[in-house]
């Protein structure tokens, strides 16, 4: 298997398991009758890391049948490992600072959390692009 899919693999891996770690603070705020709000940001953290792990993983898969100068390789592995670690910061974080990281403004929390967030989505957005020219570039 390509090493650049192992890498993907082995980061997609860790971003599920930051995602299932946080279900046991999503559950005690369920459990706690905690806020909706509080309820809801441990949902989007728990799911949003566990779907975005995934999406690493099958993205891996395909990899190899992809045709890529490696440099477009390079850019779509770790735009994606990047934006997953990003992500890894921004909602767990977010969900226990309370912030959601929508804007820069407010306290330093709430820039930490938009700072990953920008991460997070800047990556997914280059990885999303590359993965599509590598498609249609193997098609033709």
């Amino acid at each position: 298997m390509n090493p650049l899919a192992i890498q993907l693999t082995l980061h997609g891996a860790i971003v599920v398991l930051v995602g299932l770690l946080t279900g046991i603070p999503y559950g005690n705020a369920i459990n706690r009758k905690q806020d909706e709000n509080i309820v809801r940001a441990w949902r989007v953290a728990h799911s949003g890391l566990a779907m975005g792990g995934t999406t690493m993983i099958a993205i891996s898969a395909v990899l190899s049948s992809l045709k890529l100068d490696p440099i477009f390789g390079l850019t779509l592995v770790w735009s994606f490992v990047v934006s997953g670690y990003g992500f890894c910061i921004a909602l767990p974080y977010g969900a226990w600072v309370g912030h959601r990281g929508l804007s820069i403004e407010g306290p330093s929390q709430n820039k930490v959390v938009y700072a990953g967030n920008m991460v997070g989505a800047i990556g997914s957005l280059i990885g999303t692009l590359v993965l599509i020219f590598g498609c249609l570039n193997t098609l033709v």
